[in-house]
C-alpha cells in the first residue's frame, strides 16, 4: 500500500472515546480523536519529553475537554495541539492530516 494515499484508520470514532492509534506517512506514530464533533490528528509525541501522549490509547483527560499527556501531565487544546498547561506550555503538538468519510470512518491523508 502507498502510505502517502489517503488510508483508513477506524471504523469510527467515539465522541470522548479512545483515540485510534495509527501510522502516519513518514513512519512516526500518530493518533487521531473526536472532539466536540470534529477529528483531530497529530504525532503521538509529546513536546516536552518526546515520549508517546497516549496511555493504551487514552488520550482524554477525565473532563474530556484536553488532551493530556500520560508521563508529565502536559494538557493540549484537542482542536489546535497548543500546549496549555504543564511542562511545555505555549509549546504544539504536530498536526497530522486525517479526515471522515460519510459513513463515519476516520482516514489518514487529507480528504479527495
Amino acid at each position: 500500500m502507498n502510505t502517502t494515499e489517503p488510508h483508513p484508520i477506524a471504523p469510527a470514532l467515539a465522541e470522548g472515546g479512545l483515540a485510534a492509534i495509527f501510522t502516519a506517512p513518514d513512519g512516526a506514530r500518530a493518533f487521531a480523536v473526536r472532539w466536540q464533533g470534529g477529528v483531530y490528528g497529530y504525532l503521538n509525541q509529546c513536546p516536552h519529553a518526546g515520549g508517546p501522549l497516549d496511555f493504551e490509547g487514552q488520550v482524554l483527560e477525565s473532563s474530556g475537554r484536553f488532551l493530556m499527556c500520560a508521563r508529565h501531565g502536559a494538557i493540549f487544546e484537542p482542536d489546535t495541539g497548543k500546549c496549555v498547561g504543564g511542562p511545555c506550555r505555549g509549546a504544539r503538538l504536530t498536526p497530522v492530516a486525517v479526515h471522515e468519510k460519510a459513513d463515519g470512518s476516520v482516514w489518514a491523508g487529507a480528504a479527495g
